[in-house]
Formats: structure tokens, sequence, C-alpha cells
């Protein structure tokens, strides 16, 4: 078939058509070759039809506003005297409509990154205002990187307008996805919703809950509100199955609002995997660490817990496997301080307190067992007062974890230096200039001490260690913040392997 002529590109395939228009894949003639989609719309089909115009002319002016990531870009258009030409950016994993085709029913964990992703994109334009009004898996395009990670983005807004909330009198969309007050001719901006609803519900069933055979079929059943059932036996989980419901209420006055589906719980659309969001936790991680080392316990807690809402979700995409198993393993030690710190602020007296208070605290315990020492156990402090010395020697200190196998590895101490040493049961803690007291001599007492005082310990036990050896998270951990702009010189990629340019 002969491709149309556009100056600057070449034509290299047709990917789609429909009523007034038809896109190719092209790739720039000069400089790297970028791959670009092209939409040419046929004057001739529209020019004798004012609405197609108007949807033309309305596209085109969105599109020069909408920047966002999940938003197909449009890089600039042009026009001859046959066509005109919209040249956006090429998504080669195909559409959403194809990815369910191939995959049938989509596992939950994929539609909800996939959900989340929509919703971004809906956040955005609700703030500019702008309903799409023909939303369907169709028009839901994905992009698929190396990795065999997909990113969704929202095209075609042929239909799309802007819209406050009073009503209008247009029907306009695809019926299978099309809210039932459209057929009324009243509507606001919540068909939207509604037509997520539908897109979520053939994503998890793998068809769409007024599939039928015939338009007068499928008609019948919208404008008779039939009952939408999830189907018996399904797995989704509470959360995915009470935002599933609450959209797919056929009075929109019931309908779940745009403010709702924002902040649902399972939606969670403020933690989604995102490079904003993967940066806020990088801050919080160091904002935590820095907290940690100086001794502000619940602050410290706080920013490790609130990192890891927004890491979590980071970690579970990323689609690297070198990156994954690194951040992998940094998650799994913020997690795990996290918690021993959790423990501490839970323990009997496991008060907030400086490390400074807590040196105190320990430098006054030593004073005490050095006036409280009876003379039958000075030959045991000086056999712990030499043990001390070889490990200050060999500048390691005893290891502060409560069993063998988790304190060993490969013959070494597995755990880093901590800042409180332990002396027949007293524990001293280093002065600033890095020298330590020791007893003369230790309590009787200690000798002995039972399962519940071991447990008191913990206090000073694990604290000022682990927290020295925090690593800390960077931005170059996750591919999630890859710069786009920067990108290296390519050939025209057959297939699903491409870049977003």
């Amino acid at each position: 078939m002969a491709f149309p002529k556009i100056e600057g590109y070449v034509v290299t395939e047709k990917l789609g058509s429909g009523s007034y228009s038809t896109v190719y894949k092209a790739y720039t003639k000069v400089g790297a070759r970028s791959i670009v989609a092209i939409k040419c719309v046929d004057k001739s089909r529209v020019k004798h039809s004012g609405s197609a115009i108007d949807n033309l002319i309305m596209e085109i002016r969105l599109l020069k506003t909408l920047t966002h990531p999940h938003i197909v870009h449009m890089k600039h258009f042009t026009w001859d005297d046959r066509n005109i030409y919209i040249i956006m950016e090429y998504c080669c994993g195909g559409d959403l409509s194809k990815y369910i085709h191939r995959y049938g029913r989509v596992p939950e964990k994929q539609v909800l990154y996939f959900l989340q992703q929509l919703a971004s994109a809906l956040k955005f334009l609700r703030e500019k205002g702008v309903v799409h009004m023909d939303l369907k898996p169709h028009n839901l395009l994905l992009h698929k990187d190396s990795n065999g990670k997909y990113m969704l983005k929202v095209a075609d807004f042929g239909f799309a307008q802007h819209m406050a909330e009073e009503t209008k009198q247009c029907v306009r969309g695809s019926p299978l996805y099309m809210a039932p007050e459209m057929l009324c001719g009243e509507y606001d901006a919540r068909v939207d919703l509604w037509s997520v609803g539908v897109i979520m519900y053939e994503c998890l069933f793998g068809r769409a809950p007024y599939s039928s055979n015939t338009f007068k079929e499928l008609v019948d059943k919208i404008q008779k509100q039939a009952p939408i059932e999830i189907p018996p036996n399904s797995s989704i989980s509470p959360g995915c199955a009470d935002l599933l419901t609450r959209l797919l209420q056929h009075d929109p006055n019931k309908r779940i609002s745009y403010e709702d589906f924002f902040n649902h719980e399972y939606l969670d659309l403020e933690h989604m995997p995102s490079k904003e969001n993967y940066e806020k936790a990088v801050a919080l991680i160091k904002q935590a660490i820095e907290l940690d080392s100086s001794g502000h316990l619940q602050q410290a807690f706080e920013a490790y817990r609130d990192s890891l809402l927004y890491l979590v979700p980071a970690v579970s995409r990323e689609s690297d496997g070198v990156r994954k198993s690194a951040l992998t393993a940094k998650l799994t030690r913020y997690m795990e301080r996290a918690e021993e710190i959790k423990q501490y602020l839970k323990s009997p007296d496991g008060h907030v307190v400086d490390v400074s208070q807590l040196r105190q605290h320990a430098a006054r315990r030593v004073d005490v067992a050095r006036r409280a020492v009876p003379a039958c156990c000075t030959g045991a402090q000086s056999t712990a007062s030499r043990e001390f010395t070889q490990y200050r020697q060999a500048n390691c200190n005893p290891c502060v974890c409560t069993t063998q196998s988790e304190s060993t590895e490969n013959g070494q101490c597995a755990c880093q230096p901590t800042g409180s040493i332990e002396v027949n049961g007293v524990e001293e803690m280093p002065t600033d200039s890095g020298s330590t007291s020791q007893p003369e001599t230790a309590p009787l007492e200690n000798h002995t001490k039972t399962k519940e005082s071991n447990a008191g310990r913990f206090t000073f036990k694990r604290f000022f260690g682990r927290n020295n050896s925090m690593p800390y998270l960077e931005t170059k951990d996750s591919s999630i913040v890859a710069d786009d702009s920067k990108k290296q010189k390519t050939e025209d990629v057959p297939g699903d392997v491409c870049r977003i340019t």
C-alpha cells in the first residue's frame, strides 16, 4: 500500500484507522531516527462534518497543553493539501485492548498498576477541567521497555472537551464503555468514572460487564440498568471489589466522587510508583538515617515508616533485575531498623532520649558498678579488662546479635561496631574522644542475669551499631527515575522493543 509522504519523516507501517483518520508508524529522517506515531486526518472526510472539525480542533488544542507522564504527548502538527498530521510519541506496547485479548484475565496486581497510572492522568485532567468522554481499552496505549515494564498512556482526545459540573446534551463515546446517563443526553464529568469501572472490570474478568452480541442487546441492558455482579469465585481483594462496585453505580449521584476515587485506600494514588514518589523516598531515608544517628528515635521511626510507603511500591515495580535485587536488600535493612526502633519505643523503659542522654545514663551505671563491687570479684574484673583491651586492639566490639547463627558470618562478626560495649554484664559507652571507661569490678548479680534483664539490655545493646551502617538510598538506584531526555541513537526496531520518544 502507498504511504503518505510527510516532510521530515519516513512512514514504515500502518497502525490503525478510524472514521476520519489513519495512524502510521514513522521515524525522523534527520538526527537520531526517533520513532513516532503520526495521525493523518483526511481533509476530504471532515470538511463536510462540522462536529468532526470541532473535535479535531479541540483535540489539537488540548494536546498542546496536556503534558503528563501518562498522557500521550503531541510533538507538533502540520498539514498539506490532503491531510492534517498530528505527530505524537510512539507507544510500542500496543493498547490495553490487545493486552487483555493476549492475556485474558489480568492479575489484580497488574490491574492496580495500570489503574494507578490511569487515575494519575485523570487527576491531571480533572485539574485542567477536561473530561475525556471516550475512555476505553483501545484508547489506553502501552509502552513496553526492554525489561518488559509497561507504562499506560491515555490517548485519542477526539471526544474530549472542557466541562464544568453542569450537564450537557450531546451523546458521544463508545456504547460498551458509555455511562448510562449519556443515553439520556444529560450528563457531567462523572461519566469518565463509569468508564474506568468498565475498564477495570474487563481487565479483571476478561470481558466488559455489558458485553453483548448485538448493539440492540447492549442498549437494552443499559436502559434496563441490568445488575452488574462480580463473578462468583473471583479472587479479587475486598478493597478492589469495593472500588469496582462504587465505580459501576448506574445513578451518578450514588457513584463514587472524583475526590473519593483519588483518595481511595485501595488505589493509594499518593504512593504509586513514580519518579516523584521515589525521590520522596530517597529524601525520607536520608532524613531517617540522620535522625537515627543523632538519637531522635521517634522522628527516625516516622521517617523510616513514611519512606517505606513510597519505597515498597517502587521496588515491586522495578523491572531491572540487578537494581531490584539491590533495592530489595536496602528495603529489608530499612524495615528491620524500623522494627527495631518500634520495639524499643514499645519497651517498658523505652522512652525516647538523645544519644548524649543515653551515654550519660550508661556512665552513671558504670560509676555505680565501681562503687558497689565486692572484693571477691576483682580477679574476674581483671580478666574482663584484659579481654576488653584485646577487643579494642583488634578494633572490633563484641557482637550485639542474640544468637550464634546471627552473630557470625564466615567466622567473623556480622554486626557493625556498636556504641556500647558490655564487660561482665556492665555496658560502657565510648567517650567522645574515643576512649572507654572501664569498671574496676562488676556487680556480683550481673554474673547471673535472668532472661528478663537480658531483654531490658536491648535498649542499649542494638541501638548504636546497625544504624551506623545503614545504607543510603540513591536516586540512581532505581530505573524509575531514568531521564527520558537522554536518549541514545537507535534504529527503527520492529516488534515490541523500542523507546518512548
